[in-house]
């Protein structure tokens, strides 16, 4: 008898997936919009996500990609999620953080946050707790009525496009500088007048002398949006956004009318979306640094009192928050337990990376050196200001 049920489930699962079938042809159209304008390759990435769900879904659940502002302006997609007028989103959890300062911790707390990188985060979503951690601040501390998932990761983010030099923290106080949330609030702290814009807001900005300096993402996605047209000195490493995480959201209720394969395809795509986007963004980033020093830019290196400053700001707001926001407090104490095995065993098992790059791909490093390689590597006129 059991064998019978089950043969008798495998035939049904096969005709409710058979062309032709009711189940079959029962499709889900969906429309999402992003907080990011239509040039930016964070929403392409977004397109390319909506796209793998219609073709690995056979069709049956089609989503909508709409840029900044179609609908509603970028700063409001999470609440236009909640209340249906959109059926889901794709922006970055540091834009909530009017809504409550914990939203930082969801996906971009500074300085790794505890020296985590982008794969420690994404294991804390995925093995860690941390998805049932994000979507209970959305879901129950927030009472939005939104599912939370994890699409990409911008990495580790630079200071930012200046066109005047930055020696010393002294020489930041009185800019005024593009950069949102509690982020911003670090440098802030440093005598920084802090502008909080959407992407596709802030060339024009620079345009009009708005602003001085701008910080957004990193060489691939700042160089799509025009930063170069605007500013020639590009300053890196910080410490304000060393993991940020984008987000894609979904309506609760429609999640829920969703069939359950189509919920798995939806999590498997989104899943390995954030892997697909993060080798290409590797090789992006190289390409446009490469492309930035042909028009013109200058790299250079971020003062080390500046991050210094940064960090010691960032922990003065970290104690604040974690003292007085329960939130705060529950996501924080979550990541830390991850870190504390993630981030000591690769300190301790990993070699030092910078080192290698150098001895490797510095100036006289090995592959330039190597005679027997048949690669030719030029090293580019940047590389030395980073070099150890």
């Amino acid at each position: 008898m059991s064998r019978t049920r089950y043969l008798g489930g495998a035939v049904l699962g096969a005709l409710m997936l058979a062309p032709g079938s009711a189940f079959a042809q029962e499709s889900f159209n969906l429309t999402f919009q992003s907080a990011y304008p239509a040039g930016d390759p964070q929403f392409l990435h977004f397109q390319e996500w909506a796209e793998d769900i219609a073709r690995y879904s056979g069709g049956r659940l089609n989503i909508e990609t709409l840029p900044a502002g179609a609908v509603v302006p970028a700063f409001e997609v999470l609440d236009a999620t909640h209340d249906e007028v959109i059926d889901g989103a794709h922006a970055w959890s540091g834009f909530w953080v009017g809504k409550d300062r914990a939203a930082v911790m969801v996906s971009s707390g500074p300085a790794g946050p505890f020296g985590m990188d982008w794969s420690d985060m994404w294991g804390w979503y995925y093995q860690g707790g941390g998805l049932d951690e994000v979507n209970w601040f959305f879901q129950e501390h927030l009472e939005l009525d939104v599912i939370w998932r994890p699409l990409l990761s911008s990495g580790a983010q630079p200071l930012g496009w200046f066109n005047r030099e930055i020696e010393s923290v002294e020489d930041m106080q009185g800019l005024r500088l593009r950069i949102p949330g509690i982020p911003g609030e670090m440098y802030e702290g440093m005598g920084v007048s802090v502008i909080t814009l959407p992407g596709g807001e802030i060339v024009p900005a620079g345009e009009r002398g708005v602003i001085d300096a701008a910080e957004f993402v990193g060489p691939w996605i700042d160089f799509a949006l025009g930063f170069q047209d605007i500013w020639q000195i590009y300053y890196a490493p910080a410490y304000h956004e060393v993991v940020t995480v984008g987000e894609v959201l979904i309506n609760k209720s429609t999640w829920e009318s969703l069939p359950e394969d189509l919920q798995h395809i939806y999590e498997l795509v989104t899943e390995v979306s954030m892997l697909r986007w993060e080798q290409k963004q590797q090789r992006q980033d190289k390409i446009h640094m490469d492309r930035m020093a042909e028009d013109g830019v200058e790299f250079r290196r971020t003062p080390e009192d500046v991050l210094e400053q940064s960090l010691e700001v960032w922990h003065r707001i970290l104690e604040e928050d974690y003292t007085t926001n329960p939130a705060f407090k529950r996501l924080v104490d979550s990541q830390l337990e991850w870190a504390s095995y993630v981030v000591p065993a690769k300190r301790i098992l990993e070699p030092d990376f910078n080192a290698l790059a150098d001895l490797y791909w510095g100036p006289d490093g090995f592959i330039a050196q190597a005679e027997f390689l048949d690669f030719e590597w030029t090293v580019p006129d940047y590389y030395a200001t980073f070099a150890e």
